[in-house]
């Protein structure tokens, strides 16, 4: 039978950030920077003395909770990692021996998370960081070809890799809501090195989370009143509603190598100082550059872990577990009067529910391609990886794992619910 299943001991809303404040007392109003990666990354057990007993756990949902995974209420703050790629392509990571010198590295500051914990609570959750992003303590670069001609290991697709200790980029960045940091300084608009060097300073892991979302359908009814050919009827409606019944995350992000492998994707070949060099020298008024981040891991099979951990647990409505995935991109913009419109979020709205706008400025940034290339230029990947073992990262979050349990009232009324209902 169903068993009651007791919270951790320090409870955890039922809403929460990617990152909670008691989770860590570390993280403060300012980046906090911390030891060499291999002290800061967590310590777990070996895959060794470990086994998996809940992945292959099933309990059959209600009827009306049919559906399953495709359940999951829509959530824009948030891309879902095991949804938007990750692995990366063959030979696009650092090889044994240079990981060996980043893991002796300092860990870099997390400004992004800093800025999660001053940008407050609405009814609908977290919000998102805004303003610019804020220095990490590291020493400014005064000359970035200098920085950049000293890298720490240089990696088989050609970027450099610097550490936050040696310097920092000093170009003025701003936060872009939950998808990451954004700048149009002056010093990333002319000079290659400093662009490099500002995305080896923001090359931090994003954030990552395993959300669980319990949830159940309820039929209800309410009386509608239509109006036709100057007649009034009233007639009764039956309509089905999702109900959440608990909703929170927990954090994966410790878990993810914190130096990503910066490379191309781009379908002519072109290398990342290439892709760069194309963002200098175009002229249109609408240009960025983005660098996207992604996280190469087993989702599949941690998400067959928590889901029967759950269901173990007595859990027997609707289940959805998923990756919401924040700070994921990194990108750069040329600073003129059109592209302040563009970026201001009250003319951007204007401009596409008007529509024509829209059409004309996407047209002059080439977004159809049909101008031989656009001016929105994409193509530049940041690799992470999260090197523990899906069994392992499990392990580690469980303790912080629940749902309610179901009591010998919770069953009768479950059936009170189905009867009347």
């Amino acid at each position: 039978p169903p068993i009651q299943a007791a919270r951790p001991a320090k409870s955890e809303p039922v809403t929460q950030p990617l990152i909670s404040p008691t989770q860590d007392s570390s993280y403060g109003r300012t980046p906090v920077v911390m030891g060499t990666v291999i002290e800061s990354m967590p310590q777990v057990v070996a895959t060794s003395l470990l086994s998996d007993v809940y992945s292959g756990v099933r309990v059959e949902a209600h009827p009306e909770d049919a559906g399953g995974e495709a359940m999951l209420p829509a959530d824009t703050n948030f891309v879902d990692a095991a949804r938007s790629g990750g692995a990366a392509p063959s030979g696009m990571w650092y090889t044994d021996e240079q990981l060996q010198v980043l893991k002796g590295l300092q860990m870099p500051a997390d400004t992004f998370t800093a800025a999660c914990m001053q940008g407050g609570r609405s009814s609908e959750g977290p919000l998102p960081p805004g303003g610019l992003v804020a220095s990490t303590g590291a020493p400014m670069a005064q000359d970035a070809t200098v920085v950049m001609g000293t890298p720490i290991v240089t990696t088989a697709a050609g970027f450099p890799v610097v550490s936050p200790a040696q310097a920092v980029s000093a170009a003025v960045t701003a936060y872009d809501g939950w998808s990451g940091i954004k700048s149009c300084d002056a010093r990333v608009q002319h000079d290659l090195d400093e662009i490099m060097l500002y995305f080896n300073t923001h090359n931090t892991r994003p954030l990552l989370g395993c959300r669980c979302h319990g949830w159940h359908r309820e039929r209800r009814t309410r009386e509608v009143t239509e109006r036709r050919n100057g007649n009034t009827r009233t007639r009764t409606e039956h309509y089905w509603v999702t109900v959440t019944d608990f909703d929170y995350k927990v954090d994966l992000t410790p878990f993810i190598f914190p130096y990503g492998y910066i490379a191309s994707v781009d379908e002519n070949n072109l290398t990342v100082p290439q892709l760069l060099a194309k963002f200098v020298d175009d002229d249109n008024l609408l240009k960025s550059l983005a660098m996207h981040k992604e996280v190469a891991f087993d989702y599949a099979a941690l998400r067959g872990m928590v889901h029967g951990y759950l269901r173990s647990l007595g859990w027997r409505r609707g289940l959805t577990i998923s990756f919401p995935k924040a700070n994921h991109t990194v990108r750069v913009y040329h600073e003129n009067w059109l592209s302040r419109l563009w970026e201001d979020a009250c003319c951007n709205v204007l401009c596409h529910l008007t529509l024509l706008p829209c059409v004309v400025l996407r047209l002059y940034r080439g977004d159809c391609n049909c101008q031989g290339g656009g001016h929105k230029e994409e193509d530049i990947r940041s690799y992470f990886r999260i090197e523990y073992a899906p069994l392992q990262v499990f392990e580690a979050i469980r303790p912080r794992l629940w749902c309610p349990g179901y009591s010998g009232i919770g069953i009768a009324m479950e059936m009170l619910r189905d009867v009347f209902w």
